[in-house]
């Protein structure tokens, strides 16, 4: 689904479009949702807010299915600015679970105040993959501090987004540069815990390995190498990737909540 504005972009990845074919785009957000499930299932992640869950929200969905409700967060609450198919299902009786919320054609940027007022700052766990990218650089910095308001100090963020690299992706209105998200991010109330690489071509990661020139790195190189021999390039972008951020062409990060802005 595509709707573009000046202001906003409403790509939103499909399994209808991306599932069922070998894309690396879409198996780096299965990577990533399967991270974040682990981070809320094991670490910080009781009460979940995830602004921009897309058209399918997948995460929703793969929380709802996961064995045993302990792993399961105690309150979900997914927001998009389209419509959220999944909504209807729910309602049809096919997704019972009262612990997740889906609200379609939410503004978020426009709208957080709403759940200041209607939650506080409950949630101890953000989740923002592939979203920021997609509106201006002033909503992105607004939706930043929106996200800031609803979580307390010590909370924590997990965002993901293209590196820019000089060249952005044409549904993108707004990439960043590692430096500058670590700048937005700080300016937003939120300090550097961990950060990611998701997925990286073959050439960046044998240029990260060759740079570190030790006897470990050419270990890996000959692993990655005979690996490949295997999995396809679309597997391979994501298989070490998260070793080596810095050559990445996309970062996830985790950051703490440290001040209100």
């Amino acid at each position: 689904m595509t709707d573009s504005t000046d202001e906003f972009d409403t790509t939103s990845l499909s399994e209808a479009s991306y599932g069922s074919r070998l894309h690396r785009d879409y198996l780096a957000h299965v990577f990533r949702w399967g991270w974040a499930t682990k981070y809320i299932g094991e670490k910080a992640g009781r009460r979940v807010l995830e602004p921009g869950c897309g058209r399918d929200a997948p995460l929703a969905q793969i929380l709802e299915r996961l064995p045993g409700t302990n792993k399961r967060p105690d309150y979900y609450l997914g927001l998009d600015l389209g419509t959220v198919p999944h909504i209807k299902r729910r309602r049809e009786g096919t997704a019972t679970s009262k612990r997740l919320e889906l609200r379609e054609r939410f503004n978020f940027v426009e709208r957080y105040q709403e759940l200041v007022s209607e939650f506080g700052q409950t949630f101890d766990t953000a989740v923002s993959f592939e979203v920021i990218e997609h509106m201006t650089e002033a909503h992105g910095d607004t939706y930043l501090h929106g996200i800031n308001a609803l979580l307390p100090v010590g909370g924590t963020l997990l965002i993901s987004t293209p590196v820019f690299n000089g060249s952005a992706a044409a549904n993108h209105i707004r990439e960043y540069t590692a430096e500058e998200l670590d700048d937005k991010l700080t300016q937003a109330g939120f300090a550097p815990k961990d950060r990611f690489g998701t997925f990286a071509s073959f050439n960046d990661i044998k240029r990260a390995l060759k740079t570190q020139g030790d006897d470990e790195a050419e270990k890996l190189l000959e692993m990655y190498s005979r690996a490949r021999e295997f999995y396809g390039d679309e597997v391979m972008a994501c298989f070490l990737a998260p070793l080596f951020p810095d050559h990445s062409r996309n970062n996830a990060w985790v950051r703490t909540k440290v001040a209100d802005v």
